[in-house]
């Protein structure tokens, strides 16, 4: 793996992108932390999470934070090694239903707030140690989404990616298990 500091790795849903996440980080020299958004709300996500967790080796420290990612960075960043953060979407989502930060009901202040969260988690993984592999979907090739929820999620989801990916020293975009470098 290279000495870049953030890679950012986006694709859609079942493309690949986490299995190429940890295969750079299984490549990589040092200790692996896995940052876990994701929050068991069905008994499918729980099947999700549990085929993430079966591919990981278990000297991998699993770090689950849903809503400030930063936080935990900002715990690690004297460390050294690979933070593997799946997914940014997730987290993405996190916030939407959290405390009404984004109530479906578009408010520019509250957009602004989630969109400072975003920049806060850019500026501790640039701080850190750490190499970051950053895992998100990209559902900006889809159709319009039909409900409020859906748009609120595209739209704010498509700002994480690009705010990540402008700080980012590389990006790859994994299509049907194919990664292809974009940067």
């Amino acid at each position: 793996m290279s000495q870049s500091k953030i890679t950012l790795i986006i694709g859609g849903c079942r493309s690949g992108k986490s299995e190429y996440a940890e295969q750079l980080a299984y490549e990589a020299k040092g200790p692996v932390y896995y940052l876990a958004t994701g929050v068991v709300t069905d008994e499918e996500m729980e099947r999700r999470v549990e085929q993430h967790q079966l591919r990981r080796p278990a000297h991998w420290e699993t770090i689950e934070e849903p809503l400030h990612p930063e936080q935990a960075v900002a715990r690690l960043k004297d460390r050294q090694g690979v933070l593997l953060v799946d997914s940014l979407s997730g987290w993405v989502t996190n916030l939407l239903y959290d405390n009404n930060l984004i109530n479906w009901q578009w408010d520019q202040a509250k957009e602004d707030q989630a969109l400072a969260l975003i920049r806060a988690f850019i500026g501790e993984l640039q701080q850190s140690s750490l190499h970051a592999l950053i895992v998100g979907d990209e559902v900006g090739l889809s159709l319009v989404p039909p409900t409020a929820e859906g748009r609120a999620f595209r739209d704010l989801n498509g700002k994480a990616n690009q705010l990540v990916a402008a700080a980012a020293d590389q990006v790859y975009l994994v299509v049907a298990g194919l990664p292809v470098k974009i940067k």
